[in-house]
C-alpha cells in the first residue's frame, strides 16, 4: 500500500466519521423534540398484543475497524448473543454502549476484525455480519 492510497483510505474515514457525527447530532436534536412532543410513542400492531419495533442493523467496516449498530425489540440474552456470534465471527469487540427503553434493545458496538485463519484467509463482509445478526434477532 503507497502513501497516497493510505492518505485517500484515510480522507474518505474522516469524512465517514463526520457524517456519522452529523447523524448522531440529528438523531438526538430529534430525540430531544420527540420527548418534549410526546411521551412515549409505540405503533401497535393490529391484532397483536406487542409493539413493533422497526429493527435496524447497520455494520461499517473500514480496514480492521467495525461499527455495528442496533436496534430492535428486547429479548433476554440478545446482546450476549450477538457478542457470540460476531466473536465466532472474527470480530473481537472492544466496546459496547447499549441501553433498553420501553422494550426497546440499542447497542453500539465497535470492534477489530481479525483475519479468518483458512482455506481463503479473508475478513468477514458487511454482509455476513448483517445477515448473522439477523438470524439471531429473527431466531427461525
Amino acid at each position: 500500500m503507497d502513501k497516497a492510497s493510505i492518505l485517500g483510505d484515510t480522507i474518505e474515514y474522516v469524512k465517514q466519521l463526520r457524517k456519522r457525527i452529523q447523524d448522531l447530532e440529528a438523531h438526538c436534536l430529534c430525540l430531544e423534540n420527540t420527548k418534549v412532543a410526546e411521551k412515549r410513542k409505540v405503533r401497535v400492531v393490529e391484532g397483536g398484543r406487542r409493539s413493533a419495533v422497526a429493527v435496524q442493523v447497520e455494520v461499517s467496516i473500514i480496514e480492521n475497524d467495525a461499527l455495528v449498530e442496533i436496534q430492535c425489540r428486547h429479548r433476554d440474552g440478545l446482546l450476549l448473543d450477538v457478542m457470540n456470534k460476531l466473536r465466532e465471527l472474527g470480530v473481537e469487540i472492544m466496546t459496547v454502549q447499549s441501553c433498553v427503553d420501553a422494550g426497546v434493545f440499542t447497542a453500539e458496538m465497535r470492534a477489530k476484525v481479525k483475519v479468518k485463519k483458512g482455506i481463503n484467509g479473508r475478513k468477514i463482509s458487511i454482509t455476513q455480519v448483517k445477515k448473522a445478526i439477523d438470524q439471531i434477532i429473527y431466531p427461525l
